[in-house]
């Protein structure tokens, strides 16, 4: 990750058109924090983290209003997010949007890690602080104020989060608009969160197109290995693709590829959040994911393509994922 924290300008555009919409000189607004109106409007331009947080806050003073974010969130399009909103719009299912949304989330923000969760009852997407650094509350808001939009246009308007969860801090006003807008309340934790109903996880966005997707996919993981290139996860995600098939790689191997130690490669990774087995089971997510829009895919391929030993162990692993056994899904 870069020194110098930064995030896409995806909700740029949609704020100005609020602040003209409601009066306000946007471009005004942002000229006195240094930025150039037409190279914000480009969603993945990059801009530094506190001017961001500055701008946010002039903006919410103009305003007066504390929903900021939500109306903001009602002039956002597919191309807000660039190529990450192009890969949502390819549609697929539930599950597989959120999963897209994770997987490539770290294109648009270094400021915020994503996690999508699966238990008995939900599907959860999770939003947490990535460094020292708070996101801005109002641009968390816009995010998951987008995803619920984007949800309804493309499954039914009356799908609707089941949970929603903000951390104690944001602003009372901001959480009774989220809690209007998403029509659950908002309960309080460390992060943020959106859950949706498991039952809905298979329930396909209108006008998918699981090729499109799949297309999508691969050249999102391109430039997110490209924009990673110092990241050792990401080295070491690659390394592991290539060498699946093989079966399960050890760690040890991997060290050796990277001119490393083992406990060297193990302090790299925790320094980054993670750890082997960790790394080991995101990419074979990630994999199943791919392999599933694949025709004729049959599960056994799965287990040899993703370096488990047997197809049992790949079942019981994919049931931990995902709450029931490959057939099923």
């Amino acid at each position: 990750m870069a020194n110098k924290k930064q995030a896409a300008a995806l909700l740029m555009g949609p704020l100005l058109h609020l602040l003209h919409e409601r009066g306000v000189d946007g471009e005004a607004i942002l000229r006195r924090h240094g930025l150039d109106p037409m190279m914000v409007r480009d969603p993945e331009a990059r801009l530094d983290a506190a001017v961001s947080t500055a701008l946010l806050d002039d903006s919410l003073a103009a305003l007066g209003d504390p929903a900021m974010a939500i109306d903001a969130a009602r002039h956002a399009q597919y191309n807000t997010f660039g190529a990450l909103g192009l890969a949502v719009a390819a549609g697929g299912d539930l599950h597989s949007v959120l999963n897209r949304i994770t997987r490539f989330h770290r294109l648009i923000s270094d400021l915020v890690s994503t996690e999508l969760t699966v238990d008995d009852r939900t599907v959860a997407l999770h939003f947490a602080s990535s460094t020292d650094h708070q996101p801005h509350p109002q641009a968390i808001a816009f995010v998951m104020a987008s995803i619920v939009r984007l949800l309804r246009i493309r499954i039914d308007r009356d799908h609707n989060p089941v949970a929603v969860a903000a951390p104690a801090w944001m602003d009372p006003a901001l959480r009774s608009a989220l809690a209007r807008y998403c029509r659950c309340p908002v309960t309080e934790s460390d992060s943020y969160s959106l859950a949706f109903d498991k039952a809905n996880a298979q329930q396909m966005l209108a006008a998918s197109d699981t090729q499109l997707a799949a297309m999508l996919d691969a050249t999102l993981s391109q430039r997110l290995a490209e924009s990673e290139h110092g990241s050792l996860a990401s080295r070491l995600t690659l390394w592991i693709e290539q060498r699946l098939p093989d079966g399960e790689p050890a760690q040890a191997d991997a060290a050796a590829a990277l001119c490393l130690s083992t406990r060297s490669l193990q302090r790299r990774l925790a320094d980054e959040g993670l750890s082997w087995k960790k790394l080991l089971e995101e990419t074979r997510k990630m994999l199943v994911e791919r392999h599933l829009r694949t025709p004729g895919m049959t599960v056994t391929q799965m287990a040899f393509l993703l370096g488990f030993s047997d197809v049992s162990a790949f079942s019981r692993a994919f049931k931990k994922w995902y709450g029931v056994s490959p057939s099923q899904f």
